[in-house]
């Protein structure tokens, strides 16, 4: 009966231990940490739940209040010295102060961190890509910022941007010495720490320097950094001697299936509508909630990825909005479709199509 008494009462021990240490590690989660997911490693709040950035946000400012704000809450600390973070994220955090309501907003290189209204439980990823906005934030070696002059560009670890020079070729940096001193090479410990933007398309890789450092190419070509950026969305070393340049994102690429079009950004597909003409949209209004325009901001730079061989171009909506055009057709998403693949609006009405390469 005694021997009885002694389990129950170490199991209950165990029990109240484990709970303990359960709560232990929920309170002492840190701000931001990591999870894991088949597309890679993305960031988290405290909870679990997914964190995302808005793209239409600017640096060190949110754009998102009221009716945004309530779909999108922000994720916020008492204190500067209450934002913890996992080590194993590169990069800078911070906190801005919201005027709308005082509180800390905690920033990833500048970029705001939100949580979406409605994901439901840790691993939900349902604002993944909402409105073309909204997206995950992996710790990524190279991503996607905007900045005013250039529009979208591509950003290192730590959100300074990054450069290409034209004296090089595909796989191989001709800039060492001097040039090296003054356009230090972007690099990584190992291949296996490349992780490349959520929405951004093309391939991330390595070379090995003369020194034994990996420097990381995108899309073949060496990246860069310019000494005289001294702050993220710095961009003063475009153009510099003709040869030095910022790097857009590639706007329309060619679906892995090598016969239509997906937007750059989130991979969606693209859709043509017969009742356009070139250069005239003619879908609007209820037209346009179902089917929304591919569009871009006003100094965003065109790019077309490997594979594109038509022209790319912009109208100009009656709203405002500048809506990309191939050879001259207006591009469209369809709104039923959920994720990158899907095809759903192809023959609606007999009058979409998807966009043909």
């Amino acid at each position: 009966m005694l021997k009885k008494i002694v389990l129950a009462s170490l199991c209950l021990l165990i029990a109240v231990s484990a709970t303990a240490l359960s709560v232990f590690a929920q309170d002492d989660a840190p701000t931001v940490g990591l999870s894991d997911s088949d597309r890679g490693p993305y960031m988290v709040g405290p909870d679990g739940m997914t964190l995302y950035i808005f793209t239409r946000d600017e640096l060190d400012t949110s754009n998102c209040t009221e009716r945004c704000l309530e779909n999108w809450p922000a994720l916020t600390v008492e204190s500067e010295d209450a934002l913890t973070t996992d080590p194993a994220i590169p990069g800078e955090f911070g906190t801005i102060t919201r005027e709308d309501d005082g509180t800390l907003q905690v920033t990833y290189n500048g970029l705001p961190l939100y949580y979406w209204a409605h994901d439901e439980v840790p691993g939900d990823m349902t604002g993944e890509g909402v409105g073309g906005v909204w997206w995950i934030v992996p710790p990524a070696t190279i991503s996607i910022w905007k900045t005013a002059d250039l529009g979208q560009l591509l950003v290192g670890p730590t959100g300074m941007t990054v450069y290409m020079f034209t004296n090089d070729e595909p796989g191989v940096s001709n800039c060492s010495g001097d040039c090296a001193a003054n356009w230090p090479a972007v690099t990584v410990e190992s291949e296996d720490a490349l992780v490349i933007g959520d929405n951004l398309h093309g391939e991330l890789g390595t070379i090995t320097r003369d020194d034994g450092a990996l420097q990381v190419t995108y899309n073949g070509m060496p990246l860069y950094y310019w000494k005289d950026d001294a702050a993220r969305g710095d961009a003063t070393g475009e153009g510099v001697g003709d040869v030095w340049f910022t790097i857009a994102p590639e706007t329309v690429v060619v679906s892995d299936t090598g016969d239509t079009l997906v937007a750059g950004a989130g991979g969606k597909s693209l859709y043509t509508f017969d009742n356009d003409e070139e250069g005239v949209s003619n879908c609007s209004g209820e037209c346009l909630e179902a089917w929304p325009a591919l569009t871009v901001g006003e100094a965003d730079r065109l790019v077309g990825g490997a594979g594109v061989e038509g022209e790319l171009g912009t109208i100009t909506r009656d709203d405002g909005a500048i809506q990309v055009t191939y050879n001259g057709m207006p591009l469209y998403f369809y709104g039923e479709d959920a994720a990158p693949g899907d095809t759903n609006g192809d023959g609606v009405g007999d009058v979409w199509h998807l966009a043909a390469p």
